[in-house]
């Protein structure tokens, strides 16, 4: 599968809709084809913060750029544009005889925009820079600029070029977002230009490089555009993976967190066969438990009573894998502790076998489903845990057949289904209830009766909706916290899902039919990525975070067991 668009693109609502990214060591590139939309893009944005925001291109004197700007259309160069492809992103334009194509390189060494030009050209270049948090947006941008040789440094970054430079700042006022905008937030800023690139070209290729003062080549990035599902899957599951940490997201979810970790690790590096990269991360993990829980948000956020169990849960993956090699027996007594202090922990608590839990401490996390109580997931998880604890040797502080029985009365006969909680009932017809179903903890008849209940009421072409569409509190369009777990599509459920339906005997021929539309899905939002969520009503538009990692892992996953 090549991403290629053709005259398309000229069109600004589809340029403005197709973003790419590019990962290297805790800093990306990302825009759309057609300019920034978003606080978060740029094309070198590192530890947080937005350094190198864009570049306001002329060619012959023609604007290419399409940067909008508040009050103002500026989609002019898009009708030049006859090409644009990804992975790297490059863009061909034709104007007047002349032809321009410009690719933009990104990885540890830095970023490279390359101009390559068929004709007689006069090309002028201006750097847009910032140097802010990703999260704020500055009107009045300041940004401490040195003159170098061939360019300009700030913030531990060069900028230099083939092109003749001349220092000669800039402020462009009223940047405006578009997605900032239709997501209800500040969405104009100002961008500086310490100065300005200008030359003449005949049939030659000139680039610009935005270096890092001191480059990290120690990872390897490959900037060879896949070519097929598995091999876009695998180059996306890469771009989660920083160092001894997994982003759960981009743009706004930079940053690990440990629910997130834990469940994406087998997807991403686990099933993939990247045992050093599996350890690193299960290790800061477990680096990081404190009375029997792992945290939340890094680091002293340990408000998560699943982040524990689905720990364990991806420490039993990666036995599975690997067997009970030397890492395994290490983090026997992480193990230990979580089993003997979670249960009575700030989140959670032992009750009949059982776990219950305080509100806002699962994955459905929002205050419009708070799911205090005991979840289904969760205590599937737990007795998971209990009987790995025991096959193990390590002590458990509830019988594991109890606990197996106890987690029978989640069983809701008139729905057919599992209760999404009990003690209080929640009858809500949730996905949770996948988890048991795949980790094989329910009987086989009402299993089956389960899944014919959620194929039915909570499939959608995407992956399965958070809530059924029966229900009073259901939102089938995404509306922020309201709808987040009350309708949205949550793609990162497939992987359970294709898990049970395998289980029920549904024939790998079969259960492919479910990953087909998620996988055109590659071709749109974040290109050659998974979103975060989708609406739950047709047509199931795209929303939140474009490269979700749970949502690549257990794709990725899914994608493994099906073919």
């Amino acid at each position: 599968m090549v991403f290629q668009w053709g005259r398309e693109i000229q069109a600004p609502g589809t340029a403005r809709s197709l973003e790419f990214l590019m990962t290297a060591d805790y800093a990306y590139c990302s825009s759309s084809a057609g300019a920034n939309t978003r606080r978060y893009h740029g094309l070198f944005v590192r530890d947080g913060r937005v350094l190198l925001a864009g570049l306001d291109e002329r060619l012959n004197g023609v604007q290419v750029s399409t940067q909008q700007y508040e009050g103002a259309d500026n989609s002019a160069g898009l009708s030049y544009l006859v090409s644009f492809s990804v992975y790297p992103p490059t863009w061909v334009y034709w104007i007047n005889g002349c032809m321009l194509t410009k690719t933009v390189i990104f990885d540890n060494l830095g970023l490279r925009i390359v101009y390559d030009i068929s004709g007689s050209a006069d090309l002028w270049v201006r750097p847009l820079i910032t140097d802010r948090p990703v999260n704020d947006l500055s009107r009045d941008p300041i940004a401490a600029c040195f003159d170098e040789p061939d360019g300009f440094r700030w913030n531990h970054l060069v900028f230099s070029g083939d092109l003749p430079y001349k220092s000669h700042p800039e402020t462009y006022w009223n940047v405006w977002y578009q997605n900032e905008q239709e997501r209800g937030y500040n969405a104009v800023e100002g961008l500086y230009s310490p100065g300005v690139y200008e030359g003449h070209i005949q049939n030659a290729t000139v680039m610009f490089r935005c270096t890092p003062d001191t480059p990290n080549p120690s990872r390897t990035i490959s900037t060879r555009s896949p070519q097929t599902d598995p091999e876009w899957l695998e180059w996306a599951a890469d771009a989660f993976m920083q160092r001894d940490e997994l982003f759960a997201g981009y743009h706004w979810f930079c940053e690990s967190w440990g629910r997130d970790s834990a469940i994406s690790v087998t997807g991403l590096l686990t099933d993939r066969g990247r045992k050093e990269s599996a350890q690193a991360v299960l290790h800061r993990l477990a680096d990081k438990e404190k009375n029997g829980l792992i945290p939340n948000r890094f680091p002293e956020n340990y408000h998560s009573s699943d982040a524990s169990l689905w720990f364990i849960h991806a420490l039993v993956q990666y036995r599975r894998r690997w067997g009970d090699d030397l890492f395994i027996e290490k983090t026997k007594p992480v193990i230990e502790r979580i089993l003997l202090n979670y249960p009575s922990s700030d989140v959670a608590a032992l009750d009949h076998n059982l776990i219950a839990v305080v509100p806002q401490s699962t994955w459905m996390d929002t205050a419009f489903t708070p799911r205090k109580g005991k979840p289904v997931e969760i205590n599937a998880l737990w007795v998971q845990a209990l009987h790995e604890a025991d096959s193990m040797g390590i002590q458990t502080p509830v019988d594991p057949a109890a606990a197996l029985s106890a987690f029978r009365q989640f069983w809701n006969e008139s729905s057919g289904c599992l209760y999404d909680m009990i003690d209080p009932l929640d009858s809500s017809i949730r996905p949770n209830q996948l988890i048991a179903l795949a980790l094989g903890i329910i009987d086989q008849n009402r299993a089956t009766r389960a899944l014919n209940t959620i194929t039915k009421l909570l499939l959608t072409p995407y992956g399965l909706r958070s809530l059924a569409p029966s229900d009073p509190a259901y939102q089938g369009r995404y509306n922020g916290d309201l709808s987040y777990h009350n309708g949205c599509v949550w793609p990162w459920l497939t992987g359970y899902y294709c898990q049970v339906l395998l289980r029920h005997g549904v024939s790998r021929e079969k259960a492919r039919f479910v990953l087909a539309p998620i996988l055109q899905h590659l071709k749109e939002a974040g290109v050659g990525y998974i979103s975060e969520i989708f609406d739950g009503d047709f047509p199931f538009l795209p929303h939140g975070c474009i490269a979700q990692a749970w949502s690549v892992a257990e794709i990725s996953r899914a994608y493994r067991m099906v073919y």
